[in-house]
């Protein structure tokens, strides 16, 4: 369950960092780095914890989080 949450922020952190970039917000996109550091080492240790048996739950995990990042970006910078 951890490898699920850990790629799920991971995935949604970064496809949310994607729409900053893509919509030059600057701060949020700051802001963002440091949170993605954390999500990084959480589905490394992930890994390493479980090896290649943490795939499944990574990859739903990620698919999961790129969905909800997509939406909550576009509820949370209205245009």
């Amino acid at each position: 369950m951890d490898a699920f949450i850990a790629a799920f922020c991971l995935v949604s952190l970064k496809a949310f960092q994607q729409q900053n970039v893509m919509h030059s917000l600057y701060i949020p996109a700051f802001l963002i780095s440091f949170l993605l550091a954390f999500a990084e080492i959480g589905v490394i240790l992930s890994g390493i914890k479980y090896g290649w048996s943490a795939a499944v739950p990574i990859g739903f995990g990620g698919g999961f989080g790129v969905i909800l990042a997509m939406v909550l970006h576009k509820k949370v910078f209205k245009k």
